[in-house]
């Protein structure tokens, strides 16, 4: 059932402070934006992603499976739905998986870090980390989340500043527009911002009378600058009502509508029919939605899902369900591409784009033909401030652990350091011009496109 305004701000307590606007905000949703501004897409892949078919793959013909005691790796492509190669794609720079999909084409346009070290095998643990950027103390987040650290620096001129979709976010000392605006499900959006935002109708008629008894008699207590309506969260919310109403008069909510015939050209763009916005490619069509329209300057998304597969169901649905969020992710990328941003160039040129996970899982199978979870990981990035064609770390050729790295310049080193998620993310963040500072180390220079 869609979630109604009242419920969303109820429950995303979006009243006192998501929903942030700058005087100017609307003439900005009109593209009067300036070359400078810089956007953000963080894309999750929701389980723990099998490296070995996707952004790290082995070549069978080295690593068969007589070996595996000996190489601890076992890429087992034989076992894959017959629409998978059997071999490693060629991609150009570098090899993938084969379930990348759509991705293999376009690999000039984004980079690969391979050999990140996450430290956990815990999928809450890994999820807060690559989130924010900082190891959880226990299972609790530490810090904010990257993305609202992005959305502080960027600043408060998008009606919803930080969209996020199935994806966890934390607000640890950045101001309140920074903080997510969470969306349930990809259907949700159109309603949040159409409803009418006066007082609702299906109030009581005996509560609505005593309101307007206590107004009535204390016209004062709920004025600006006097009795309640003098604090600073009560002129946060009538500034939010004010601006949510422009929200509404500016009708973005048709631009999230991907069931209407107007957005049929969005259905074609992502593949998807009226009525299956739920999946991968709805919600990478949200993101790109959320940029295009002005609603939004960053966007936290979960592109895939249900890759969490311990078991012999691995073949058949991590493959698939892998494939969909790399396709996905593709098609968001050349959506990116093909379109203008405001002030000029397409908004690929402006928005850098991350796609993670909390770990990979294990190179060889398990017992019930399915993979663990496991210590190494990778990242793509892309984008703005990104140069692409390009792998960073590596993992070892004996049970794919991450291997050390020097960090100024990518490559392996013996004597180099772990790569980490906080390096990926400070990467990220300075690739759109924020200061990495607050996750205490700098960015990997070789991934930055510094012409």
């Amino acid at each position: 059932m869609p979630l109604n305004r009242r419920d969303f701000l109820r429950r995303s307590a979006l009243a006192a402070g998501a929903l942030t606007l700058g005087p100017s905000m609307f003439g900005r949703l009109a593209h009067a934006a300036g070359e400078s501004d810089h956007y953000f897409v963080f894309c999750y892949f929701e389980g723990g992603w099998d490296l070995l078919l996707g952004l790290d793959p082995r070549d069978p013909a080295d690593f068969p499976d007589g070996a595996v005691r000996e190489t601890g790796i076992q890429p087992a492509y034989g076992l894959l739905p017959a629409q998978y190669s059997r071999r490693p794609i060629d991609a150009g720079p570098f090899r993938l998986g084969p379930c990348v999909g759509e991705l293999a084409p376009m690999a000039d346009m984004f980079s690969v870090v391979r050999g990140i070290d996450m430290s956990t095998l815990t999928h809450e643990v890994g999820r807060r980390y690559f989130i924010t950027g900082r190891r959880p103390s226990g299972l609790t987040a530490r810090g904010s989340s990257v993305a609202t650290l992005a959305t502080g620096a960027v600043g408060p001129d998008r009606p919803v500043p930080h969209l996020t979709h199935l994806v966890e976010a934390y607000n640890a000392d950045q101001p309140p527009f920074a903080g997510a605006l969470p969306v349930a499900a990809v259907d949700h959006l159109q309603y949040i911002l159409q409803e009418n935002l006066g007082i609702p109708t299906d109030i009581p008629a005996n509560v609505r009378g005593a309101l307007g008894a206590y107004w009535s008699r204390n016209p004062e207590a709920c004025t600006p600058g006097a009795g309640a309506g003098a604090g600073e969260l009560a002129g946060i919310y009538r500034d939010n009502r004010a601006r949510a109403r422009a929200v509404v008069v500016e009708e973005l909510h048709r631009s999230f509508q991907f069931n209407a015939a107007e957005n049929a050209a969005v259905r074609q763009r992502y593949g998807f029919a009226q009525g299956q916005q739920e999946t991968p490619y709805g919600r990478a069509a949200l993101a790109a939605q959320a940029l295009k329209t002005g609603l939004s300057r960053v966007v936290s998304v979960a592109l895939s899902t249900g890759l969490d597969t311990h078991d012999n169901t691995w073949a058949q649905q991590h493959s698939v369900n892998l494939q969909a969020g790399f396709d996905a992710l593709a098609r968001l990328l050349n959506d990116l591409a093909e379109s203008e941003a405001p002030g000029g160039g397409s908004f690929l040129d402006k928005t850098t784009v991350v796609a993670f996970s909390e770990f990979g899982r294990t190179p060889r199978l398990n017992e019930r033909n399915g993979r663990d979870h496991h210590l190494a990981n990778c990242a793509l990035i892309a984008g703005a401030g990104i140069r692409g064609g390009q792998v960073i770390g590596r993992s070892s050729d004996r049970g794919m652990g991450p291997e050390t790295v020097d960090l100024a310049t990518g490559l392996p080193d013996p004597e180099g350091d772990a790569l980490k998620p906080e390096h990926v993310l400070a990467t990220v963040l300075s690739a759109g011009g924020v200061d990495p500072a607050p996750l205490r180390v700098g960015p990997v220079p070789a991934l930055l496109d510094v012409g």
